[in-house]
């Protein structure tokens, strides 16, 4: 029989004990040992919500369909890991290094059909957070800056984001730094604190939340317009505010082309202060995103390396 998604019934019955026997802690440990730690970190973060879609299936209508969807994944992960290691080679190592934005991605667009079911949305909270540090509502008083140019350039500020951690960790790999892995595992390890943040806190920003309040439109030119009209047909998940994903990962990006390829640092410096100040311009975020954004940046940087070594020398026994 088939559930109201459309997903056979006995598949569940046939992988549920099946990934309940893999949740047991000597499993786990044995399997980590075969896995990279920003490809452990995936695991772990799939298992997560897996176990989430299950504990509020009574809330979420498609929670079949996740829970196959993050199973699919898991299983995706370790035919990745093992052609890795079967083919080698130049591809092989190409595929296994970018793997981890494969993951992002798909596990992104997921949270469009989780998060909305969980609890409602605090933006009300955020914008009294930021009314309360600034005696205004940012994104209503940089009404005043609108100018069309200015809008065309923190658009393709903003639009920046979707590039910049590709672009270091390209170079990385190109260059064969010995640091490649250790970034990704920090730029991993902060996209998934990111998505726990919009589980938790579920905010859809000012552009949604009060758009009736706004009283000068975002006019720019056509790339003002292609901007946004892509990412918004492209984006699934729009409960993605808080923190600030952009301003945390183009931190992180900045912290790591300092450590790691300093000519970078300085070519991505003004590319990610405009992108900053973008996310409240354009309204997409509130001030209070931006902070705890910086705050999880500066989180991740100071524990990713560590905890990278640590997971290595776990692996590596």
């Amino acid at each position: 029989m088939l559930s109201a998604s459309g997903i056979s019934r006995e598949t569940y019955f046939i992988l549920w004990p099946e990934f309940l026997q893999f949740c047991r802690w000597e499993t786990k440990m044995k399997t980590m040992r075969h896995l990279s730690p920003f490809q452990s970190l995936t695991l772990f973060f799939l298992m997560g919500l897996i176990l989430l879609a299950f504990f509020f299936r009574g809330r979420i209508p498609e929670w079949h369909s996740l829970i196959l969807r993050y199973l699919f994944w898991i299983g995706l992960l370790f035919v990745i890991k093992g052609s890795a290691e079967l083919k080698g080679g130049k591809l092989g190592g190409l595929v296994y290094t970018f793997s981890p934005l494969l993951f992002i991605i798909l596990i992104y667009e997921s949270l469009g059909d989780l998060i909305p079911f969980l609890h409602p949305d605090i933006d009300p909270t955020l914008m009294r957070i930021d009314q309360v540090l600034f005696g205004v509502e940012p994104t209503l008083w940089m009404q005043r800056l609108i100018t069309p140019w200015l809008t065309d350039l923190l658009s393709l500020a903003y639009l920046s984001y979707y590039f910049l951690p590709f672009a270091l960790v390209l170079i990385l790999y190109a260059r064969t730094r010995r640091d490649l892995h250790l970034s990704i595992f920090v730029l991993t390890l902060g996209y998934y604190v990111s998505f726990i943040g919009y589980i938790l806190f579920p905010a859809v920003g000012p552009r949604y939340a009060i758009t009736s309040l706004f009283t000068v439109p975002l006019k720019g030119s056509f790339i003002t317009d292609f901007v946004r009209d892509g990412l918004n047909a492209i984006e699934h998940n729009r409960r993605d505010c808080m923190p600030s994903g952009h301003t945390q990962i183009a931190l992180t990006v900045l912290y790591l082309a300092y450590r790691y390829e300093r000519v970078l640092f300085f070519i991505f410096l003004p590319i990610v202060c405009g992108l900053v100040f973008s996310t409240v311009y354009l309204r997409y975020h509130y001030v209070i995103d931006l902070m705890v954004g910086g705050a999880i940046a500066a989180g991740t940087a100071m524990a990713g390396p560590p905890l990278y070594r640590w997971w290595s020398s776990k692996r590596s026994q």
